[in-house]
């Protein structure tokens, strides 16, 4: 199964709230992540994002699945701010991906 989510349609033009990004985290990506071959977000039409939200949504699936995430998920569609903030959010969750597992 391919999924793939619009942004925009999702949350709006501004991606802000933290608890929400969790909760689409949590509900609709982790929910079926063992079934998708692949997951693509679609950020058209999003013009602002904070660290609030990618970090939530984004930093935490990195440092869930690790590699995984990086060989499952696709962005696209993104202004350079939007992809600014989801470099750093991965990259931040990915570090404590392997922190987490590393020697074990």
């Amino acid at each position: 199964m391919k999924l793939e989510f619009q942004m925009v349609k999702e949350f709006g033009d501004f991606l802000a709230d933290g608890h929400l990004g969790n909760q689409f985290r949590s509900l609709r990506v982790e929910s079926v992540w063992d079934r998708a071959e692949s997951v693509t977000f679609d950020f058209a039409g999003v013009t602002n994002i904070n660290d609030f939200f990618v970090h939530a949504c984004f930093g935490n699936m990195a440092e869930e699945h690790g590699e995984e995430f990086l060989a499952k998920v696709r962005f696209k569609g993104c202004s350079r701010l939007v992809r600014s903030f989801l470099s750093i959010a991965v990259s931040e969750g990915l570090r404590k991906h392997r922190e987490l597992h590393a020697g074990g």
